[in-house]
This record gives C-alpha cells, sequence and structure tokens, in this order.
C-alpha cells in the first residue's frame, strides 16, 4: 500500500480526515495502546503536510477528532481512500488481536457512511487474520507464502485493489506457479525481468530484500517478506516470455502490502541500498 500513490489525488482535509478517522476508531474504547500507535504512525507520513496540519495531527494523540466529521469529510471521497481507511482502520481494531465492542462499533460506523459492503469488511478482516498468522509462528518461507497468498486472494475476491490504489489489477494465473525462494534465484529474475518490470516494482522489490537481509528484523516479517518475493519471482517461470509484463501490476500490489506490513522495520540504510541498486541499474 503505498502512501504517495493512494493520497496523490486526495485534498489535504482528506488526509486530515483520514488520519483523524483511525485515531478515532482507535481510541473509541477510550485509549490508544501501544500496538495501534505502532499502526497508526507506521502509516502517517507527515513529509506531504503543511506545518499546521503536522500539529494537528500530532494533536490527534491525546484528543481524537470527532469520528462522524472526519467520515463526513471522507463520504464522497474516491472509491480507493474509502477502501484505504476501512482496511487501516480494521488493521488498528485488530492490532492486539481481540477487538473491544466500542470499536466494533465505530467499524460498523465507519462501513455504513464509507458505503463499504459486508463482503469487503469480511475480506479484510479475514485477509487480515492471514498476515496475522505468520507472526504466531517462526514461519517456514512456503507458511510464511501460503499465509500471505491467501490474504492477498481473500482481498481479489471481495474486489478490493490489492494495493488500494490501482483497480486496474490484470489477473495472472498462479495456480501452477511453484519456486522455492533463495537469494540466487531473487537477483537472477529480477536482473532479467528489471526493465520490463519497471522502476517501481523492482524498486518495491528491493526494499523488501535489504529488510529481510537487516538482522534486528523480526523472524516473522522475514517471513513475510520473503512469502512476498516468493509471490513475487514466481509468475515469471508461469508466463511467457513474450508475455512477461502483463501480471507485474498484481505483483506491485503485493510488494506494497508486503512494505505496508513491516514497515515499521524499514530503515534509511534500507532505502538507501535500494536506492544505490536501482541507481546502478537505471542511472539518475
Amino acid at each position: 500500500m503505498s502512501e504517495k500513490n493512494i493520497f496523490a489525488t486526495s485534498s489535504e482535509s482528506e488526509l486530515l480526515a483520514f488520519y483523524g478517522a483511525l485515531f478515532a476508531i482507535a481510541a473509541a474504547d477510550g485509549s490508544v495502546d501501544i500496538d495501534e500507535l505502532n499502526l497508526l504512525f507506521k502509516t502517517i507520513n507527515l513529509d506531504q503536510f503543511s506545518e499546521s496540519a503536522k500539529t494537528q495531527i500530532q494533536s490527534y494523540i491525546a484528543s481524537p477528532p470527532a469520528l462522524k466529521d472526519c467520515l463526513g469529510t471522507l463520504a464522497t471521497s474516491a472509491d480507493t481512500l474509502r477502501l484505504g481507511i476501512m482496511y487501516f482502520a480494521v488493521s488498528i481494531a485488530w492490532a492486539n488481536n481481540s477487538i473491544h465492542p466500542k470499536e466494533s462499533e465505530a467499524i460498523a460506523f465507519a462501513q455504513t457512511q464509507l458505503r463499504i459492503s459486508d463482503e469487503q469488511i469480511q475480506a479484510m478482516q479475514e485477509s487480515i487474520a492471514d498476515f496475522q498468522k505468520i507472526r504466531e509462528v517462526a514461519p517456514h518461507p512456503t507458511q510464511a507464502s501460503a499465509s500471505f497468498k491467501s490474504g492477498v486472494s481473500r482481498l481479489k475476491t471481495a474486489g478490493i485493489p490489492l494495493d488500494l490504489i490501482d483497480p486496474k489489477l490484470t489477473a495472472t494465473n498462479m495456480s501452477n506457479a511453484k519456486i522455492n525462494y533463495s537469494d540466487e534465484t531473487f537477483w537472477a529474475k529480477l536482473k532479467k525481468f528489471a526493465l520490463t518490470a519497471g522502476k517501481e516494482v523492482v524498486e518495491k522489490a528491493l526494499i523488501l530484500y535489504y529488510t529481510a537481509q537487516n538482522p534486528k528484523v523480526p523472524g516473522w516479517a522475514k517471513g513475510l517478506v520473503i512469502g512476498a518475493l516468493t509471490y513475487f519471482i514466481s509468475p515469471v517461470d508461469a508466463i511467457p516470455d513474450v508475455l512477461v509484463g502483463i501480471g507485474f501490476t498484481d505483483d506491485l500490489g503485493v510488494l506494497l502490502a508486503a512494505i505496508a506490513t513491516v514497515s515499521v522495520y524499514i530503515n534509511a540504510d534500507t532505502k538507501q541500498q535500494a536506492k544505490q541498486k536501482m541507481k546502478d541499474w537505471f542511472g539518475t
């Protein structure tokens, strides 16, 4: 989920309402716990705001705005923005693997105001549960890949854009794609198809790769990253060379979803490594 793309056409008032609603839902049970705060602040990118807006968002920590007011601003926003806030809201409400009745009420109210279907809410909840399964065990890459693909599949089936950005996803038949992930396989495939896949896909894949190399990243996050990278490189063997590139939009959604999930572990050094490799391959 790339914030830059999700919010590219949104006004600052919409973005303030977006984050305000997330804080309001997190605080619906009377307080915002540490797990919810972690998710909130890995979702927020203050760089896109004016100084006054930054101050306003920071004030939400102590005093969240009224959920009704925020949703009123967002009610006529684009589908992707409304779906985005619901996905993040459900994620935050379930941050500690349980949901308070007041948070459940807030989610239901937001669903009504933003016109999100029951099927889409269920898909969000089940996909988040799939992603959380990876944290419950020390994942084997195969298990991580299976859980990640299951969560992605639920979102697709419910008609939710994988990256909550671009609804024009190209279907790729992954049912017969079987490949074991390794660093060597990743580099071989990425180098071969870098130009075809495009800079954005390559950059996101590199960020995830270097994140997995960081010894401070916990096992569950590395497992999820490997699952996403396995998903990314698998279609290459399943698609005829003449058609390579048709499925990369789908892959971008998977990579963005993985980055959003483990973004708290993506540091400046990781980004710099990816940036340098991009410069080596694509130039300035």
